[in-house]
């Protein structure tokens, strides 16, 4: 339970939240969502922000304050929809964080999977915490998206995490893992998340010029 607290955290607190794979949604199955929300509150009152040169910050500032506004305004939506603010949801309070735009690691409940906080890409450190009773379940909210980059999957059995992500439509999938790549392995997403592939050998193919031939005898 700990390693995949540490490694969901990681996975959208890590950089701000300011990555195209940051893991912003989760599902947590119905079985272990108390204890691990506990954990996992627990580790974001933990979570140190600081100034970027600062070597102990596990969070720097965002890339602006006009970014930083819209990621509390995702969060005042989140609100309105119907979400209970577990974490977060504010810039930190201390004299060292008025000349950045820094934001507090973030955790929602309590969201239905259609809010727009759920749907939308927010670009910051907001974590929405989803309840699933099963494979199709899950498979099924993962998929209900206009995006497919990236997911991880957090389990001790093997087989299920095999043959869920087979099913989940992502161009990357970790199973207890995230953010790990390798420039030997195609990177690029599915839907609206991109075409083509960067790195492997399908990143090679695009730079080549195939040619097609003919020949009628």
């Amino acid at each position: 339970l700990d390693r995949a607290v540490a490694g969901v955290a990681s996975g959208i607190f890590g950089s701000q939240g300011q990555s195209c794979i940051a893991g912003s949604r989760l599902f947590i199955e119905e079985s272990i969502r108390k204890p691990f929300l506990d954990s996992l509150h627990e580790l974001a009152t933990k979570w140190r922000i600081g100034h970027p040169e600062d070597e102990k910050a596990q969070m720097g500032p965002m890339a602006s304050f006009q970014h930083r506004k819209r990621i509390a305004d995702y969060v005042s939506s989140a609100i309105d929809d119907g979400g209970e603010l577990l974490f977060g949801g504010d810039m930190p309070h201390g004299p060292e964080f008025e000349k950045g735009a820094y934001f507090q690691p973030t955790i929602v409940d309590g969201l239905d999977h259609s809010a727009r906080a759920c749907q939308e890409e927010i670009f910051g450190p907001v974590l929405c915490t989803l309840p699933f009773s099963d494979e199709n379940d899950v498979v099924a909210q993962a998929n209900d998206t206009v995006y497919g980059l990236a997911c991880g999957i957090w389990t001790s059995d093997f087989a299920k995490a095999w043959r869920i992500c087979q099913r989940i439509e992502a161009g990357s999938v970790w199973i207890n893992a995230y953010k790990q790549v390798s420039i030997s392995t195609p990177f690029g997403g599915m839907k609206e998340s991109g075409i083509g592939r960067e790195k492997g050998i399908d990143g090679v193919r695009l730079y080549t010029e195939p040619k097609a031939i003919y020949l009628t005898t």
